[in-house]
């Protein structure tokens, strides 16, 4: 990965925790910032599975775990806020990690 994609990635996501942790935690109340939050983390488990044979298995690993969290976040705990919340950060860390193992050459 080159440092303007590990720049992107981190700032994108550092947007997306604080628009979630943001306004003492409205953010996750939003269903709109949370259902896009939990596609956001849907798109970095895809993206780190589909190219784990770049880099270290790893990052097919972690995918496998931020896809298992985003589904968690959009179909089974939609209605618990806390939980959303906990979760999308927790899937948004372990996204970007797996994003990066995914591209190290």
């Amino acid at each position: 990965m080159s440092l303007t994609g590990l720049v992107v990635l981190i700032l994108l996501s550092a947007f997306a925790i604080y628009c979630m942790l943001g306004k003492n935690g409205r953010g996750a109340k939003n269903y709109i910032i949370r259902n896009t939050i939990g596609v956001y983390v849907m798109i970095l488990g895809l993206l780190s599975i589909i190219k784990s044979n770049l880099g270290l298995i790893q990052g097919f690993y972690l995918g496998i775990v931020t896809l298992i969290i985003s589904i968690l976040t959009l179909f089974v705990f939609k209605r618990d806020y806390k939980k959303c919340q906990i979760l999308n950060v927790i899937g948004i860390v372990v996204g970007v990690a797996a994003t990066y193992f995914a591209y190290i050459r």
